[in-house]
């Protein structure tokens, strides 16, 4: 079918793509005439480093929709489908399909994903320009997002998928606690938040999951700024920390391998990691450091209501 490509990666995980841009043939995005071929290229690249990472074998099906070419907001946006019920912590579909060995639904894909082209961005391996967005970098954070590396909290602590508390929650807020300590989720019933809505605004909240902990070398300081932002709070790390996953990304700079803290994450949400991950060829050359403009990305939730559900 148009707009339809399959991605075998090194670690024998079958990526199913569909590029909406091209199956709709609109001359945007991932189906423009100049550039879309490389920016395909490009995704299909970043699929093929993350199956060099994850020690997995099954099959992902991903839906890249239309893409917005405005250039305002959000650089991309991208995160896995879940159930609505029952209450619980979860990865959602991506994970499911590949360690189930089975399609977790065949009404939806697994994970959905949207970029914006209306920016400025670099689609070559060397350093991008002060004012370029490096697209390897973003596609790897938004993917990152669709494996589970997400939160399903809203602002007032309630399930940003089932609208609910207990509801369904992801398993990386499952490790989210306070400084002191103090776990946000009750350890006795799943899916259930006990913190409090000043929490999630406090700058307080961190990450306990023992391999990322390890190598950080203490709980990961999480972003959760004064101000509630939607699809950035809670679900991505301080930008204090080198990571894929920081909330925001400034033009000029490269995030393009997972770090030691990133892996971490990844293995304590139960991911199998390989025991040695390759990197992203890229020359020596130093960075750009003027700052055009920090964007920041979004994690999101799908939720979908099975048809036997209530």
């Amino acid at each position: 079918m148009a707009g339809q490509c399959t991605v075998a990666s090194a670690g024998v995980i079958t990526w199913n793509v569909d590029f909406e841009d091209v199956s709709l043939s609109n001359g945007l995005g991932f189906d423009h005439e100049e550039y879309g071929a490389t920016r395909r290229e490009i995704f299909e690249d970043t699929l093929d480093y993350i199956g060099t990472v994850l020690d997995e074998t099954g099959t992902v099906d991903l839906q890249v929709t239309a893409s917005e070419d405005d250039g305002t907001g959000f650089l991309a946006s991208a995160g896995p489908y879940l159930f609505s019920n029952p209450p619980g912590f979860y990865n959602g579909f991506v994970y499911d399909h590949v360690r189930a060995g089975s399609d977790p639904t065949t009404e939806v894909p697994d994970a959905q994903l949207t970029f914006d082209f209306g920016y400025n961005w670099n689609l070559e391996l060397d350093t991008p320009a002060f004012d370029e967005y490096d697209l390897f970098t973003v596609v790897l954070h938004e993917m990152t997002h669709t494996l589970g590396y997400l939160t399903g909290l809203d602002s007032t602590g309630n399930s940003d998928v089932s609208d609910t508390n207990p509801g369904v929650y992801t398993v990386f807020d499952s490790l989210l606690a306070r400084g002191d300590g103090t776990r946000l989720f009750n350890a006795e019933v799943e899916g259930t938040f006990t913190g409090t809505a000043d929490d999630l605004t406090s700058e307080d909240v961190f990450f306990t999951g023992t391999n990322a902990s390890l190598a950080y070398g203490g709980p990961v300081p999480i972003y959760a700024p004064s101000t509630f932002a939607s699809g950035s709070s809670i679900g991505h790390l301080d930008n204090g920390i080198t990571s894929v996953m920081n909330f925001s990304v400034a033009p000029g700079t490269t995030q393009r391998t997972f770090t030691a803290v990133d892996l971490g994450v990844l293995a304590d949400i139960g991911w199998n990691l390989q025991s040695q991950t390759s990197a992203v060829p890229e020359p020596n050359s130093g960075i750009a450091m003027a700052i055009f403009g920090v964007i920041a990305f979004a994690g999101t939730r799908f939720r979908h209501r099975a048809q036997n559900q209530a």
